[in-house]
């Protein structure tokens, strides 16, 4: 089995969740653990690191059928994590991973953004009423960031 821990703002997990769903979609058991790796509740701006790792990853991500764009910022990414354990428990946690990832490096989202990532849910199959709640749900993200700090 993999394991993957992954974070929507790391470019390099962009790739390695690209590439796990393809394993997964053969039939071999990964699963996918989304971490918080910034951890703050502030955006904080795009590090010389990310786009280092941006460069060196444009070309597999592009393989992938993803291409990787310059954010405007790292945003807190709690509540896309606790979005995406809800939608792997509703069997729908490849659409909202492709989603998210696709909304944040193509196209710029917001993805710390509460209505923002309702839309998101909506455009991956979820439901949007349940969506609300895993949102204003305080213990989900508690969770992600106890997760986050067990690491």
């Amino acid at each position: 089995m993999i394991e993957l821990f992954h974070d929507y703002t790391s470019p390099a997990s962009a790739v390695a969740v690209l590439r796990a769903q393809r394993l997964a979609d053969e039939g071999l058991p990964v699963v996918f653990e989304g971490v918080e790796s910034v951890g703050v509740d502030a955006v904080l701006p795009v590090t010389l690191d990310v786009l280092s790792e941006m460069e060196s990853l444009r070309e597999a991500a592009a393989q992938l059928g993803l291409t990787l764009r310059r954010p405007n910022g790292l945003p807190p990414t709690a509540l896309a994590h606790a979005l995406g354990h809800w939608a792997e428990q509703s069997g729908l946690g490849a659409s909202w991973r492709q989603t998210c990832y696709r909304a944040f490096w193509e196209q710029g989202a917001d993805i710390a953004v509460p209505a923002v990532l309702r839309a998101l849910a909506l455009r991956a199959g979820l439901d949007g009423m349940e969506a609300e709640d895993v949102l204003g749900d305080r213990d989900r993200i508690r969770r992600v960031r106890l997760r986050t700090a067990a690491l």
